[in-house]
């Protein structure tokens, strides 16, 4: 890996993480989600905006914590059951418990931006967990992304609709990956889409990267295999069902 390039990279991540603390960086130009990625996502909402999360547990969701740094009243809402892609998440359970990363630094590029929200009820049935365990993906793995963020520049619809899109590692860091979209079209940022889930695909989806930020045209996403250890010790104490 060259130096400069990564020098570059490094210091234009590390001013949009420090200037922006937005829960919101999302995927323009994705498409409905399909429905058996469904069952694993919801929405995260607060006092400071709004985030995706994927599920880990019938009433434990993972998400990025920087949707949780200074957040009040956060909430977890999710499609409705009638397989309408379309249709804006419900309300399903309020928030009791908003655990981060240990070593998550809102100021450090690369810091495991990742937190483990405990719900007061459980998810409905129609939501199971995210089966996560997979290795970091490499450079060239093509991934599917999901999130409730836009589809366009302009997007009334914003944090209401799930999206999905294919995604690329163009660079693997030691602690985060970039995405760019597979041809042609650029992975822009808007609203909604942090916490969101990535995945990789062999016979079933796997968990493998969380997205939390943007730069340029480049999602960046923290990989689930490092924070491994930390995921399954925080889900036993809060007690996951």
């Amino acid at each position: 890996m060259r130096r400069d390039h990564l020098a570059r990279a490094t210091a234009v991540l590390a001013a949009q993480l420090i200037v922006s603390h937005h829960p919101a960086h999302a995927l323009i130009g994705a498409d409905l989600v399909d429905l058996s990625l469904q069952r694993y996502t919801v929405s995260v909402a607060s006092t400071i905006g709004k985030c995706t999360g994927v599920v880990l547990a019938q009433d434990v969701v993972l998400t990025a914590a920087h949707c949780t740094q200074d957040a009040a009243k956060i909430r977890v809402g999710g499609n409705r059951g009638f397989g309408d892609p379309t249709a804006p998440p419900v309300d399903l359970s309020p928030v009791t418990q908003a655990i981060q990363h240990p070593r998550y630094n809102a100021k450090w590029l690369g810091s495991p931006d990742l937190a483990l929200l405990k719900l007061a009820k459980p998810l409905p049935d129609r939501f199971s967990p995210a089966y996560f365990g997979g290795p970091i993906p490499g450079n060239g793995d093509d991934l599917i992304a999901v999130g409730y963020g836009k589809s366009a520049a302009v997007d009334p619809r914003a944090g209401t609709i799930l999206r999905m899109v294919l995604l690329r590692v163009s660079e693997r860091f030691p602690t985060y990956v970039t995405l760019v979209r597979s041809g042609e079209a650029k992975a822009e940022a808007g609203a909604g889409d942090s916490g969101g889930p990535v995945f990789s695909y062999r016979g079933m989806p796997a968990l493998v990267a969380i997205m939390v930020a943007h730069a340029s045209f480049e999602t960046v996403a923290i990989p689930i295999a490092p924070n491994f250890s930390w995921i399954n010790e925080t889900m036993a104490k809060l007690g996951a069902r």
